[in-house]
């Protein structure tokens, strides 16, 4: 790499991020004292984070957890700073509302949805198809066992023991993710390192080594794929974008999406229901026809 080129890879990433979520901006309903607000509160976020080296960790390879982490850091800083409690809450809202662009564009997920269908490993393609139609955390999916999968021939769910906060709640499969997972399952039963128990029992993401597969080494594998679709995005990316289109291209009930995704509080999914210019477009075209 030529002398000083990984001085412009932060940047680059920075440049890339405004111009994202300038995008995503624009199409929200918020008033425009609102857009031109969030807009300098990111600017800052973002600048905050590339000196910190902390901005490719919160986009694109840190979970839910270290995102808010960073986010919570943030604002330690801003309360530093003497700046009024109404102020640090715009900020935050801003930075959250970064967090909520990560949504994939629908250009973006057909082709992850094509790149998904291509993969050779049936436990890969099987892991990203759970991750894109149930929304599970990253941690949520590592800590799957095989008895917490309970798939019938038209029917299917998965059971989350330990959620955020130690939750439990049972999340339903899609007809493409129980496909998916029962080619994983005839594959995981052959496995060289498995153990006599393992048509009912063990980790339900298997290594090589027949070891549990690390949230490490999911991110990884989620990473590739999404790079491997043109994608610059994470297993978080793929929950924001279950959320947003359930709630907002299906018109799914907010409650029922909390609790699909183990929100505790409503106030985390509602954001989901935010409309974009065109929906508002949409909207009234459609009453006038009426």
């Amino acid at each position: 790499m030529p002398s000083g080129a990984s001085d412009n890879i932060p940047r680059v990433l920075c440049n890339d991020i405004r111009a994202d979520y300038n995008l995503w901006l624009e199409g929200t309903p918020l008033a425009a004292r609102t857009r031109s607000n969030y807009r300098r509160w990111v600017d800052e976020l973002v600048e905050d984070l590339a000196a910190a080296d902390e901005l490719a960790a919160f986009v694109s390879h840190a979970g839910e957890r270290e995102r808010r982490a960073l986010l919570t850091d943030w604002r330690r800083r801003l309360v530093d700073r003497g700046l009024a409690p109404a102020t640090i809450n715009l900020a935050l809202a801003a930075g959250t509302s970064l967090l909520d662009s990560r949504a994939l564009k629908p250009a973006e997920l057909r082709q992850l949805e094509k790149t998904i269908d291509a993969l050779a490993s049936p436990r890969d393609r099987a892991i990203l198809e759970v991750l894109l139609r149930t929304g599970l955390r990253i941690g949520e999916l590592a800590a799957l066992d095989r008895g917490d999968v309970q798939i019938t021939q038209r029917t299917g769910q998965l059971v989350v023991r330990h959620g955020k906060g130690d939750h439990y709640r049972v999340v339903p499969l899609s007809r493409s993710a129980r496909q998916a997972l029962n080619a994983w399952l005839l594959k995981r039963a052959e496995h060289r390192h498995a153990p006599p128990d393992i048509a009912s029992a063990g980790p339900l993401w298997l290594s090589r080594t027949g070891a549990r597969l690390s949230v490490r080494s999911l991110n990884a594998t989620v990473a590739g794929v999404m790079a491997s679709a043109g994608i610059a995005e994470t297993a978080h990316g793929l929950r924001h974008t279950l959320a947003t289109r359930l709630v907002r291209e299906h018109g799914r009930d907010i409650v029922l999406v909390a609790d699909l995704l183990g929100h505790r509080d409503i106030k985390t999914t509602a954001r989901y229901a935010r409309s974009t210019r065109e929906d508002q477009r949409a909207a009234v075209e459609g009453a006038d026809a009426a």
